[in-house]
């Protein structure tokens, strides 16, 4: 934990609080109440709210997608890749309760501050350059079939994975299984397809 630095305790306190109270419902002054430091400590790592929100959004995603990136430039099989992916997802909202609710406030537009769309729009372009390359690499590598058009297989198998694992489909769908049992039964319909064997 000493390695956590101020400006990552900031982050972390003010995501909480964008979730929990918008942008609006966040001042300055809470942020440093909560975090016992002074306003003007906490100006001098963030020149106001604006700045601090920005780099919230920032923080969160550069991390998921650099994450993403590292999982494309690794030499595990495409299965392994699909199998991080799947449990990321499925333990996103657990592990991230504030960044979570904070992401799914500002996709759903009901948050009250807009995002710079330009910027998002980057990120999701690192995203699918990223997952492209796991798809592609896992069709060299003889694991996916090549019969079909990269884009296309990419995002079948993100669609499938997203559909799946997602914090809500899990809870409308009332999964019965554990979390690792629908990691492997994904995996396994991702391999071996509907079909009865």
């Amino acid at each position: 934990m000493s390695n956590i630095t101020t400006h990552d305790k900031i982050i972390a306190v003010a995501i909480k609080s964008f979730a929990e109270n918008g942008y609006i419902g966040t001042s300055m002054r809470e942020i440093a109440e909560e975090l016992k430091i002074s306003k003007a400590a906490l100006y001098y790592h963030f020149p106001g709210k604006e700045e601090i929100f920005s780099a919230c959004i920032h923080h969160s995603i550069e991390k998921i997608v650099e994450n993403l990136e590292t999982l494309a430039e690794s030499d595990e099989s495409i299965w392994e890749k699909l199998r991080f992916i799947i449990k990321d997802m499925c333990n996103f909202s657990e592990n991230n309760p504030a960044t979570f609710t904070l992401f799914r406030k500002v996709a759903s537009r009901s948050f009250d501050k807009n995002i710079d769309q330009e910027m998002l729009k980057g990120y999701f372009e690192r995203q699918k350059q990223a997952t492209f390359k796991i798809v592609e690499k896992g069709i060299e590598n003889g694991e996916l079939r090549d019969d079909m058009p990269l884009n296309f297989l990419t995002f079948a198998i993100t669609g499938m994975i997203h559909h799946t694992s997602g914090p809500k489909i899990i809870k409308i769908s009332e999964f019965a299984n554990s979390p690792e049992e629908r990691i492997e039964n994904l995996i396994t319909l991702l391999k071996e397809g509907f079909t009865k064997k």
